[in-house]
C-alpha cells in the first residue's frame, strides 16, 4: 500500500472515529437532559407523570404485591406529597411519607368523595388505577391542600375592603402570613379592589383567560391559586400559595429550568468537542507533523553533506524502535523514508566513491607524470650527450643512443595513445569499419604475436582453437589490442612461469540469459585476485604495480579492453579467487 492510501485510510478512519465519538457526545447529553426534564416533569406534575412512571417500572411479587422504584418514590417526598397503595377492598398495602390524618382504610365513598374533593379533606388527592400482571395497582397520591382550607377558611370570616386593603381576622392573618398567601378581592368586571399580602404577577384586573390559567398552571406562575365566586354580589375571592418557599410568589428565575437544562447540555458537548478537537489535533501534530519535520531535517542533512538519519535523545534513529520497526506515525511515511534511506546510501556511496576516484585520479596522474618523466628524460638526457661538444661518440655509441631513444619515445607514444583511445570509448565511440574474420586463424596469430615480448620468455601461452571454422564480423586492430592487453595483465601480474590458456568456444552464454555465438577464453593458473580488486579490475586508472611498468602497467589497459569489448556489441566477465588464477571470457553474438 503507497503512502497516498494509506494516508486516504488514516484520514477516514480518523474522521470516522471523531464523527462517531461525536455521535457518542452528544447521545449522552441528550439524553442527561431527557433525563433531566423527566425529574422536573415528575417535580412539578408528580400526579401524573409520577404515577404513570411508578406503575409502569413496578414489579410485582409472587404474593401480588408491587414493589416500586426507590428514586420515585424519593419524588414523593420531594414533591411535598405522600403516596399509599390500596388493595381492592379500600386498604393500605403499602405507603409511602404518609402524615397521620391520613386514614389507613377507606369506604368505597370515602374515596372517591376525598378524590373529588366533596367530602372536606385538608389533602389534594390523585387517584391511578391501572392492571398488571393480573393485579390491579390502586395508587392515592396526596399533597396538602393549603390553598382550598385557607380559602375555605377566608370565605366564612366573610372578609371587608377598606380601601385597597382587606380586613381580616388576626387568626386568619396569622396563617395566610405562614403560609406566605395573598388573598385577592376581585369585582365582577375582574378589577382587584382589594388585596392581602403579595400582589406579585397580579394585574390591575384579571381577565377570564389569565384567571383560568393561573388557577390551571401552577407551576408555570408559581404559585397555587383557588377561587371562590359569590354569586350575590359577583365578587371573587382568589387566594395564592407559593409553590416554593425559598421564592416570592410568582416570582421567576433569570434563565428558566428548562433553558437552563438545555444550555448545560450545549456546554458540555461543546467543551468535550473542544477538548476531543485540541486531542486530535495534538495527536495530528505528533504523527503527522513530526515526521515531516524529521524528514525536512534529514533532507537539510543531505543538503549538508550529513548522510545518516537524525538521531533521537537516545542515539537511535527518530523513525525506528530499538527493536528496529516503525515509530507511530512513522509507519504512515514508510515509502518516503526507504526512499530517503537509499537516497542517503547512494549519495554517502557516490560520495566515497568520488573522493575514491579522486584518489585513484590524482594516484594515476602521478604515475602517468612519472611514466612520461622516466622516458623523456632518458630522451632528454641522451639529447644532451649527443649535442655536447666535449664528447667524440663513435657510431655505435650514437646509434646505442638512438635506439634507447626510439625505445622511449614508442612508450610515450603508445601511453599517449592509451589516454586518447579511453577517452573515445568513453565517449561512446564505435570500431571504423567491420570484416568477416575466420577466428581461429586470426587468435592463432594475435596470441602467438602477443606472447612474443621478451618478458614473457619464460611463459607458457598456448591457444586452443575451435573445432570448426568461426567467422564474425570484427574491427581486427581492435581484437588484436584485446588479446594484447590481457595476456599482458595474465603475464606481468603473475608469478614467472605462469601458464595462459587461449581458446576459442562456439554457442556459450554470458550468464544473463543471453545467448552468444562466439566464446573466447584467457584462463591462467596465476596467484588469482582477491573481491575488492576483482570488482574494480576494469576500472580506469586502477593499477596494480608500480609506475616503473612499461605501458602495460599504466592503468588503461583493462579499462580500454572492456570499452573494446563493449563497442563492438560484446560482453566481458571475469572468474578469480586468491590462489586459484583467473578467468576472462569474451562473448560475442
Amino acid at each position: 500500500m503507497n503512502i497516498k492510501r494509506r494516508l486516504t485510510l488514516r484520514f477516514i478512519l480518523q474522521l470516522a472515529a471523531v464523527g462517531g465519538l461525536v455521535l457518542v457526545i452528544a447521545g449522552t447529553a441528550i439524553y442527561w437532559m431527557l433525563l433531566q426534564y423527566a425529574e422536573i416533569s415528575l417535580t412539578r406534575d408528580f400526579a401524573t407523570v409520577g404515577l404513570e412512571s411508578l406503575v409502569e417500572t413496578s414489579r410485582i411479587t409472587p404474593e401480588g404485591l408491587a414493589e416500586f422504584d426507590p428514586e420515585l418514590l424519593k419524588q414523593v417526598e420531594a414533591s411535598g406529597g405522600w403516596l399509599q397503595s390500596l388493595d381492592e377492598s379500600g386498604r393500605v398495602v403499602a405507603s409511602y411519607h404518609v402524615p397521620e390524618d391520613v386514614p389507613d382504610a377507606y369506604d368505597p365513598g370515602q374515596l372517591v368523595a376525598y378524590w373529588n374533593g366533596s367530602a372536606d379533606f385538608p389533602y389534594r388527592t390523585y387517584l391511578w388505577i391501572r392492571e398488571k400482571d393480573g393485579v390491579m395497582l390502586t395508587l392515592l397520591y396526596g399533597v396538602p391542600d393549603t390553598a382550598s382550607r385557607l380559602l375555605k377558611t377566608a370565605v366564612l370570616a366573610g372578609p371587608e375592603a377598606e380601601g385597597e386593603k382587606l380586613m381580616l381576622p388576626a387568626k386568619l392573618e396569622q396563617s395566610l402570613e405562614q403560609a406566605g398567601a395573598s388573598l385577592l378581592l376581585l369585582d365582577r368586571t375582574g378589577v382587584v379592589r382589594a388585596a392581602f399580602g403579595s400582589r406579585i404577577q397580579a394585574p390591575e384586573r384579571f381577565s377570564p383567560q389569565e384567571l383560568a390559567l393561573q388557577t390551571r398552571y401552577p407551576e408555570r406562575y408559581g404559585f397555587d391559586a383557588s377561587l371562590h365566586y359569590n354569586e350575590e354580589n359577583g365578587q371573587t375571592l382568589v387566594l395564592r400559595v407559593p409553590l416554593d418557599r425559598a421564592a416570592q410568589p410568582g416570582e421567576q428565575p433569570l434563565i428558566p429550568e428548562e433553558a437552563r437544562i438545555v444550555l448545560t447540555g450545549a456546554g458540555i458537548v461543546l467543551a468535550a468537542m473542544l477538548i476531543l478537537f485540541g486531542l486530535l489535533a495534538v495527536w495530528n501534530a505528533r504523527n503527522f507533523g513530526l515526521p515531516m519535520i524529521h524528514m525536512l531535517s534529514w533532507l537539510e542533512a543531505l543538503g549538508s553533506g550529513r548522510y545518516d538519519e537524525p538521531e533521537g535523545r537516545r542515539g537511535q534513529p527518530r523513525s525506528r524502535r530499538p527493536s528496529g520497526g516503525w515509530r507511530s506515525g512513522y509507519r504512515v511515511y514508510a515509502d518516503v523514508l526507504q526512499s530517503l534511506s537509499a537516497l542517503s546510501l547512494t549519495l554517502k556511496r557516490n560520495d566515497e566513491e568520488r573522493a575514491r576516484t579522486e584518489a585513484i585520479r590524482e594516484e594515476w596522474i602521478a604515475g602517468v607524470t612519472h611514466d612520461l618523466k622516466t622516458p623523456l628524460s632518458s630522451v632528454s638526457g641522451f639529447s644532451h650527450m649527443l649535442a655536447a661538444e666535449q664528447y667524440d661518440w663513435s657510431a655505435d655509441e650514437v646509434r646505442s643512443f638512438a635506439t634507447i631513444m626510439v625505445e622511449k619515445t614508442a612508450y610515450m607514444d603508445r601511453l599517449v595513445s592509451d589516454l586518447s583511445l579511453t577517452s573515445q570509448l568513453k565517449s561512446g565511440a564505435r570500431p571504423p569499419a567491420s570484416e568477416p574474420v575466420e577466428l581461429n586463424a586470426f587468435l592463432k596469430n594475435a596470441v602467438k604475436q602477443a606472447a612474443s615480448h621478451p618478458r614473457f620468455d619464460n611463459s607458457d601461452v598456448r591457444f586452443v582453437p575451435a573445432l570448426q571454422p568461426v567467422t564474425i564480423e570484427t574491427y581486427t586492430p581492435w581484437l588484436q589490442r584485446i588479446v594484447d592487453n590481457l595476456t599482458a595483465n595474465a603475464l606481468l601480474h603473475n608469478p614467472p612461469g605462469t601458464s595462459l590458456t587461449v581458446s576459442l568456444q562456439e554457442d556459450g552464454s554470458t550468464g544473463r540469459g543471453d545467448p552468444a555465438r562466439v566464446v573466447i577464453r584467457f584462463e591462467d593458473n596465476g596467484s588469482g585476485m582477491d573481491e575488492e580488486v576483482a570488482a574494480r579490475l576494469f576500472d580506469r586508472y586502477f593499477k596494480g604495480t608500480d609506475t616503473d611498468s612499461p605501458s602495460e602497467g599504466s592503468g588503461l589497459g583493462m579499462a580500454i579492453t572492456k570499452g573494446l569489448v563493449e563497442a563492438m556489441n560484446g560482453t566481458i566477465t571475469v572468474e578469480t579467487a586468491k590462489g586459484r588464477g583467473t578467468v576472462i571470457k569474451l562473448f560475442f553474438a
